[in-house]
């Protein structure tokens, strides 16, 4: 369907939110709802991307951001009974519901904001899509960084120095994200996070490194800048120049410029020049 009846989804969610208390009954109408906007007939292009490569709907784009915002206030009322339509709606197979249960557990009270963490905490643990990963960092970090951000800073900090290197991937993406709307006084501590990332030789992480600078150089130029060329002092590995040559296009040209002649006199140890893949 082309149009969205708005009064006719409001009912329908009005509908889905009487039965919060029974969360088998509540996730097979959320499904109902969602198969009745499904555009069955709607093609999308051969060379699309796709959101998810989990089981999804094709939804008009108003649908589940309705849904999720009207049922917002679930979970400031009832967040024992909301906890457990997480659990129910975090075993789908679906990815709205995925979604779903990430926005419902970031609409939790602050009271529950230990509750929440480890939920995301272990949810990160687990082989997950990269768009869940995403709205588990967008949607589940809403009222925590808001009422206590050093929680989920700390949870960055867990993340990010644990010895899985998937945590850590998922820690690269959750800083990436946190770095724009932080105090300009928070840069030295999240330079103290990259660097290590920075310095080591395995290229696994690169990715999900640079996001994280793409940040930082938008939020101080000059430190930015100052950091990559610290780290190229500190290194004696040619592996680590090319690293930050990917990162040349965040600067502007005096940077840039800074940047590259650290890269040319960075003093290589032989032997690590080469394209060297044994980490990966």
């Amino acid at each position: 369907m082309t149009a969205i009846d708005l009064t006719r989804l409001d009912q329908q969610i009005d509908h889905l939110a009487t039965l919060y208390q029974d969360p088998a009954a509540f996730q097979e109408e959320f499904h109902t709802i969602l198969s009745f906007y499904h555009r069955y007939s709607h093609r999308k292009q051969k060379d699309a991307v796709p959101k998810s490569f989990m089981r999804n709907y094709d939804l008009p784009e108003k649908v589940l951001a309705h849904t999720e915002a009207r049922l917002k206030p679930l979970s400031i009322v009832h967040p024992d009974e909301v906890l457990k339509l997480i659990d129910q709606f975090w075993t789908d197979t679906f990815y709205e519901a995925r979604e779903f249960a990430t926005s419902l557990a970031g609409n939790l009270p602050i009271s529950y904001s230990e509750s929440v963490l480890e939920l995301v905490y272990n949810w990160l643990q687990q082989p997950l899509d990269q768009a869940v990963i995403d709205a588990i960092i967008a949607n589940s970090s809403r009222t925590i960084l808001q009422k206590a951000p050093e929680k989920w800073k700390d949870l960055i900090n867990r993340l990010l120095f644990s010895s899985r290197q998937q945590s850590q991937k998922v820690g690269l993406l959750a800083l990436a994200r946190l770095i724009p709307s932080s105090a300009m006084d928070e840069l030295p501590m999240f330079f103290g996070w990259i660097r290590g990332f920075l310095l080591s030789p395995d290229p696994m992480l690169d990715k999900y490194i640079q996001p994280v600078i793409e940040a930082l150089a938008l939020k101080s130029q000059q430190e930015s800048a100052y950091l990559l060329r610290e780290v190229l002092a500190d290194s004696n590995d040619a592996r680590i120049g090319r690293r930050i040559r990917h990162f040349l296009d965040f600067f502007d040209e005096p940077s840039k410029t800074r940047i590259l002649t650290a890269i040319k006199n960075q003093v290589i140890i032989p032997g690590t020049s080469s394209k060297d893949t044994n980490n990966e």
